[in-house]
């Protein structure tokens, strides 16, 4: 299983938010997408997605790649992850 933050170059959040994950150690955690990429464009669209940064849970399967919103627990988790300190 796989988690991916969308972000956008324009969303001073996002650069917020991948900052702190770098700082803390852990955006290697993480699959990082820009939403004008292909591949993000696709999984926004998929996904109906309305705002950056988010996440989405990818379950890779032999059939083919399941892939969700994250709730909103696991985007909590993730800021949460964001900003403590000392944390690995």
């Amino acid at each position: 299983m796989e988690t991916t933050i969308i972000v956008s170059d324009q969303c001073p959040a996002c650069k917020v938010l991948l900052e702190s994950l770098k700082t803390q150690g852990v955006l290697d955690k993480y699959k990082v997408v820009n939403v004008a990429s292909a591949e993000g464009r696709d999984i926004v669209t998929k996904l109906g997605l309305k705002a950056v940064p988010n996440c989405v849970v990818i379950r890779r399967e032999e059939g083919g790649d399941m892939a969700r919103p994250c709730t909103e627990e696991e985007m909590g988790k993730i800021i949460e992850e964001a900003g403590e300190k000392g944390r690995t």
